[in-house]
């Protein structure tokens, strides 16, 4: 491919995801289900339960999870179909030199988030060991120690998370449910019916919440579909892996809270005699979520550094996150990655529609005929990014008004009709 180093490393970060190498459905799924379990999640069940009626909360997560769901079947087709990852899909929708920006973009967004979550995981099993314990274990070893852990499996790229994924869930699953038997045994049910005690969340507000929390997930989903046999295995695993990853930990942490009357975890565990049970699911949920975030960031600037070594990529990104996690900067970051994230979602509504209305262009051979830039797909996701930001509210945006309730959305959104308007209107991108 023209600009583009080709590589055998197994992972086919920059070409086609050969037939022989393809899976199933079920250990696709598997990975997006490991993805969701994670403490983003847990920490969303608390907030809901803290703000809304059990049973309302419950209706919330699964409608927001069924919306992930179905649009994780559009993206999911697409990167099985064209067996690309998505910055590699994006080479497509916004020309050679458009996706080195878009990839950038993405990987910045990616790279980020790896480092905060390995100091979020210090900081959280930091504080269930001292429970257990009683020592004070470094954050700073703590952050070196799980931040390796997720590297050396994004090194080894996807057939190493798919292993991972497939052994960690049902052990993460299992002992969760434990957890959660135990507790209503100890416990009862009556605590479910209790009025929620703290700021009031509405109904609308939470579907929001609840879509938000994996919404990135579905814009990056080509870089997992692309491993499935078939686009149908695709989106069957697209819509499972989402709506049962964004829900579990949401709808476990809703029932323990509630049961549990406290909103700490950890906790939790702990009072049911689960204590090293818990770090085990602190550091399973952190270790199959991380790994991803690392693993298509090092995908994505595969495609902004097109004559680098993909794993020089997964070692250098993976050791400035670690960095950024060891010296407590990641803290930092925070509010900077939700300005970043927002710029993400609107490049899934652009390949989208680039995907479904101009098939053709997705003809593998169609590589040589590309543009640098194609100024349609960069303006329409200026766009749907305008949007997004108007609609976010701070830190990441203005909040001016409102259009779904999730700013993530809006962009994807707004993107893509803007996309698809001017294309028909010039009758092509061209």
């Amino acid at each position: 491919m023209e600009e583009v180093v080709e590589t055998n490393s197994g992972n086919y970060e920059r070409e086609r995801v050969p037939e022989k190498d393809r899976k199933r459905w079920l250990s696709i799924s598997m990975v997006w289900i490991a993805i969701g379990i994670d403490l983003s999640g847990m920490f969303m069940g608390v907030a809901l339960a803290q703000g809304m009626a059990f049973w309302s909360a419950i209706l919330a997560v699964m409608i927001g999870s069924v919306v992930l769901g179905v649009l994780a079947i559009g993206t999911a087709y697409i990167g099985a179909k064209a067996g690309l990852s998505t910055g590699m899909i994006s080479r497509v929708a916004f020309g050679k030199n458009g996706a080195s920006l878009m990839g950038a973009i993405m990987g910045i967004s990616s790279l980020g988030w790896f480092g905060v979550q390995i100091g979020f995981f210090s900081e959280n099993i930091g504080a269930a060991i001292r429970q257990l314990t009683g020592t004070n274990m470094p954050s700073w070893l703590l952050s070196l120690i799980g931040g390796s852990l997720m590297m050396l499996s994004a090194f080894w790229g996807y057939q190493a998370i798919e292993k991972l994924c497939t052994y960690s869930v049902p052990l993460l699953a299992a002992l969760i449910i434990i957890a959660t038997i135990m507790s209503l045994n100890n416990n009862g049910s009556s605590g479910l019916t209790s009025p929620p005690q703290g700021a009031p969340i509405s109904f609308g507000l939470a579907v929001s919440l609840v879509i938000g929390v994996y919404m990135v997930g579905v814009v990056m989903a080509p870089d997992v579909a692309r491993w499935a046999q078939s686009p149908k295995q695709a989106m069957i695993a697209g819509f499972v892996g989402f709506t049962i990853g964004n829900s579990f930990m949401i709808i476990i942490s809703l029932i323990l809270v509630k049961v549990m009357d406290t909103a700490d975890l950890t906790a939790v565990f702990f009072a049911l005699g689960l204590g090293i049970p818990s770090i085990l699911v602190l550091t399973l949920a952190q270790w199959t979520t991380n790994t991803n975030n690392l693993y298509s960031a090092s995908l994505d600037f595969s495609i902004v550094f097109k004559r680098a070594n993909p794993k020089v990529i997964t070692v250098i990104c993976g050791t400035l996150g670690i960095l950024m996690a060891m010296f407590g900067i990641y803290g930092m970051f925070e509010n900077f990655l939700s300005i970043i994230t927002v710029l993400v979602s609107p490049i899934a509504g652009i390949y989208m529609i680039d995907y479904f209305f101009y098939r053709e262009k997705y003809d593998f051979s169609y590589e040589e005929k590309l543009k640098n830039y194609y100024p349609t797909s960069l303006f329409s996701w200026l766009v749907g990014s305008t949007i997004a930001f108007m609609t976010s509210q701070p830190p990441a945006g203005f909040g001016l008004f409102t259009l779904t309730n999730v700013s993530a959305l809006d962009g994807i959104l707004a993107a893509g009709i803007c996309y698809f308007i001017i294309t028909k209107l010039t009758k092509g991108r061209e």
